[in-house]
């Protein structure tokens, strides 16, 4: 099978997809696991933003990193809608996709100025919304995380795309 650079949400899923289904887990992920590994995903976000919440400590500002962790939050939300659909109906996942990628699409963020959520606001949101929020509404807010640190959809893309290589080599060496 041959892959390619992502360019749609529907193309991170299938990515994503097949390199869950490369992993030999000890067990099987349940959405709890998925959920935890993405708040742990968002504050290692955090600690690489210059808005750390670790205010005692000075740490060298590297905007690359900034986006590679913001690109292991988008990992695990694929990953989560990845296991949510596998009890959608076939309809519910058409019209999540189609949502998905619209909000994707979208150069502004509708939530920040309806909402005003500051960014100390909007990460503990999203972390909140993991519990009982929609795959789309997830994702508004990650859009909306996205946007107010500067990045686009080619940058998470792209992105994604570098690492999804790198994480698919370490399967067997680093990982099962």
């Amino acid at each position: 099978m041959e892959f390619k650079r992502p360019e749609t949400f529907e193309d991170i899923l299938n990515l994503q997809k097949h390199l869950d289904g490369s992993i030999h887990s000890s067990r099987e992920r349940t959405e709890e696991d998925i959920k935890t590994s993405m708040i742990a995903e968002l504050i290692e976000f955090n600690e690489e933003t210059k808005d750390s919440h670790k205010t005692w400590k000075a740490k060298p500002y590297n905007k690359a990193k900034e986006l590679e962790e913001l690109t292991d939050v988008y990992f695990f939300f694929a990953q989560l809608v990845n296991h949510r659909f596998k009890s959608y109906k076939t309809k519910r996942i058409e019209e999540d996709l189609q949502e998905l990628e619209r909000i994707l699409e979208k150069k502004n963020n509708i939530i920040l100025r309806d909402m005003e959520l500051c960014y100390e606001m909007l990460l503990n949101y999203i972390i909140r919304n993991l519990i009982i929020g929609s795959n789309t509404y997830i994702l508004e807010l990650l859009k909306a995380l996205t946007i107010h640190y500067g990045y686009t959809k080619d940058d998470i893309l792209n992105c994604y795309w570098e690492k999804w290589q790198k994480n698919m080599k370490r399967i067997g060496k680093e990982w099962n």
